[in-house]
């Protein structure tokens, strides 16, 4: 099977900072076991991991009297926040259960920090063609917050950082646009995707994504058409469609009933897609996977209770933590790093099996 990009250990001396700089650590960490079971590695990787953090000072070297580490308060301690509240901006606030999830765990992370937590919702914004005077009056709502971009268009992400709004995109930022952005790693996931879609046997593979150009959907079909290219394959069948689902039904219909050239195995990016791609194919006799292999590059409660259950990909809570960690450094007054998550394959029963060894693609 084709691997992720592996750097586990540098990766969970992240996870391990944020805990601690969100204040879910204070005085000292759990145990070695605990924090093994919790993260699910090895005792090498966590204790590679927790030297890059004794090296850059946040934790103490256990000691012959004491293994747990005790945390540096000079270190782990930040100053109080200059900003109150945050703003989540998105196009649709209640469509996807698991941003739900996410903004309650959000919510809860901020309050325990003492940031307000505010929210507007505007599926206009993705289509204006200049939505300067709406976000004006949107801004002039919350005069003094931080901001969350979520699925916003690029004129938007351009807007604000040309007003300097202290600013996080929850996905992936425009090539031209230098906000700090918190995201799961999409080019990683669709590059294993695709590898692991040839490496069971798929030769012809679509992708469905949002109709209006999302930064990390754009990166999706980019990661895909370079897989497919190397491996002499032919290019994505790339849909693009919104949340009218009418549309989309009327589209998967054109592909896979009584088109001998249909894909065979189709990586769908996006929830509202997902529901839609598997109920309706399966009501119209579209075996999975043995007629088509189905991926989905995400994971949330609706998927889980899908039969047959798609193979999917997870980043956990590890995602929200660094979006929180991320704006309370906007709020210090500090300038977050961009990041991003590479996610974890969850198996499913969507994708066909192999019938002989795989190769990494």
């Amino acid at each position: 099977m084709p691997a992720l990009p592996q750097s586990k250990f540098a990766q969970l001396s992240e996870l391990i900072r944020e805990r601690i700089e969100t204040g879910e650590w204070t005085d000292k960490l759990p145990s070695e076991r605990i924090l093994a079971d919790e993260f699910l590695v090895s005792r090498t990787t966590l204790r590679r991991a927790l030297e890059i953090l004794t090296r850059d000072g946040l934790i103490e070297a256990p000691s012959a009297r004491c293994t747990l580490r005790a945390i540096r308060k000079s270190k782990a301690r930040r100053t109080a926040p200059t900003h109150r509240e945050v703003c989540f901006l998105t196009p649709t606030l209640h469509v996807s259960p698991l941003l739900t999830e996410q903004i309650a765990t959000m919510r809860g992370l901020f309050t325990q920090a003492g940031i307000k937590v505010a929210s507007e919702e505007s599926a206009s914004l993705v289509d204006r063609r200049d939505p300067s005077a709406h976000l004006r009056r949107i801004v002039a709502r919350h005069p003094d917050a931080m901001w969350v971009l979520h699925k916003m268009p690029e004129s938007v992400q351009r807007w604000f950082q040309a007003n300097g709004l202290p600013t996080v995109i929850f996905g992936s930022a425009f090539p031209e646009v230098s906000l700090p952005s918190v995201d799961v790693d999409f080019r990683a996931a669709a590059h294993h995707a695709a590898g692991l879609c040839l490496a069971r046997g798929c030769r012809r593979i679509g992708l469905l994504i949002h109709r209006t150009p999302l930064a990390g959907d754009e990166k999706t079909v980019s990661a895909v058409s370079a897989v497919l290219t190397r491996q002499g394959s032919p290019a994505p069948k790339v849909m693009r469609h919104d949340s009218n689902r009418a549309r989309l039904m009327d589209a998967l219909d054109r592909e896979f009933l009584d088109n001998p050239d249909a894909c065979d195995a189709l990586i769908v990016a996006n929830h509202h897609h997902l529901l839609t791609v598997q109920s309706h194919l399966l009501h119209r006799g579209i075996r999975l996977p043995e007629q088509l292999s189905l991926v989905y590059l995400s994971n949330d409660p609706s998927a889980e209770r899908l039969s047959p259950l798609p193979l999917r990909y997870e980043s956990g809570p590890a995602l929200i933590r660094r979006l929180v960690a991320a704006v309370k450094t906007l709020a210090e007054g500090g300038n977050p790093p961009s990041s991003s998550i590479i996610p974890k394959l969850l198996d499913g029963q969507t994708m066909r099996r192999a019938t002989g060894p795989e190769k990494d693609q």
